[in-house]
């Protein structure tokens, strides 16, 4: 039986109960967590507690990784602080799980860097400027107003949409302050705000308006494994196997040579055109979804990574299904079934 270990990340329960569902007992499966009533634990095999701050956490892997026996180390959140140790942990027998040599990490997860990259090599992005003050981005919103775009601006560095915001010319600031989830701020009080100098490097980017579209796939070396797409509506999404929006992930997986298990986002422009905006190296928060294309890419990404497949056995996506997440529950201080399996009809 291989053991598998998923520090803190992103999804990590979801993933564990997809791998638990493909690998019929093949696997051990353990979960960290610096909280003790993180949900994550309660879908592992072994539950870890790990340090809060990062001093040690690297030592600390290892020894978790030498006590339990780890097989396949999938790091997360603090991947960045044992990236460079892939000779440490083979030396106890425990593969890391990757998606590419740390140096292009720190790109893909530089956006700036990202979008010069993939503007070099000719895929589609939207128009950006780097403003690290007021008047950068005063400036990069007038260029976009002359061409009669409109402007949007995210850090440099980050996830899950945090710090994005739709720039408006006119749009009174208890606006903003009233209605934060609608994410629209005025163009002034934006640029005012980093006037002071104190704000982070910041990306001001062509606002593209039509539907987004997300792509998990399955890597080896830039080669597609296995890929679905996600076509995001108001609620639901459909679920494609084929299109453009693959093959534009396909390329750009193969332009960073990339490995494992990845999620390249895009976004329609106003004339339909597909334009990348970011490659998570990363499961997604909705790579549940993509069941329902017949395939189950985190079971086949732990697979093929312990050597129990090979990337021929993984089926071919097929389908077109229109889905969307629903809420669930779990109990965290007793084992209990998932929340949805205690309804009953009366």
């Amino acid at each position: 039986m291989k053991t598998i270990w998923f520090d803190r990340g992103h999804s990590v329960r979801n993933a564990l109960a997809l791998i638990r569902a493909g690998a019929n007992g093949r696997v051990r499966l353990i979960a960290s967590h610096p909280y003790a009533d993180a949900a994550a634990l309660a879908a592992a095999d072994l539950a870890l507690i790990e340090p809060i701050t990062a001093d040690g956490y690297r030592d600390w892997c290892l020894d978790m990784c030498r006590v339990h026996g780890v097989d396949l180390f999938v790091p997360g959140m603090r991947r960045d602080l044992i990236a460079g140790d892939a000779a440490a942990f083979a030396a106890l027998g425990t593969r890391l799980a990757l998606p590419a040599a740390p140096d292009m990490l720190d790109l893909l997860d530089d956006k700036w860097a990202f979008m010069d990259a993939v503007a070099a090599a000719g895929l589609p992005v939207p128009q950006a400027w780097l403003a690290r003050g007021g008047d950068d981005v005063r400036r990069a919103v007038a260029a976009l107003r002359g061409q009669g775009l409109g402007a949007c601006v995210k850090p440099r560095r980050g996830v899950f949409g945090a710090g994005f915001w739709r720039l408006e010319d006119e749009r009174p600031l208890i606006a903003t302050l009233m209605d934060v989830d609608a994410r629209t701020i005025g163009v002034e009080a934006f640029a005012q705000a980093l006037d002071d100098g104190q704000a982070p490097d910041l990306l001001i980017l062509e606002y593209l308006p039509g539907h987004e579209t997300s792509v998990d796939m399955l890597a080896d070396g830039g080669r597609v494994v296995s890929a679905v797409a996600r076509r995001k509506e108001r609620v639901g999404q459909w679920v494609e196997s084929e299109g453009e929006a693959i093959d534009l992930a396909a390329a750009t997986v193969q332009l960073f040579g990339l490995s494992g298990l990845i999620n390249v986002q895009m976004i329609e422009d106003a004339a339909g055109q597909l334009r990348l905006i970011e490659v998570n190296t990363r499961m997604s928060g909705g790579c549940l979804n993509t069941v329902f294309a017949g395939v189950n890419l985190p079971w086949w990404h732990v697979a093929l990574e312990l050597g129990l497949a090979h990337a021929d056995m993984v089926p071919r996506p097929r389908g077109r299904a229109l889905v969307a997440a629903v809420p669930d529950a779990i109990r965290l201080d007793a084992p209990a079934p998932p929340f949805s399996a205690m309804i009953r009809d009366e």
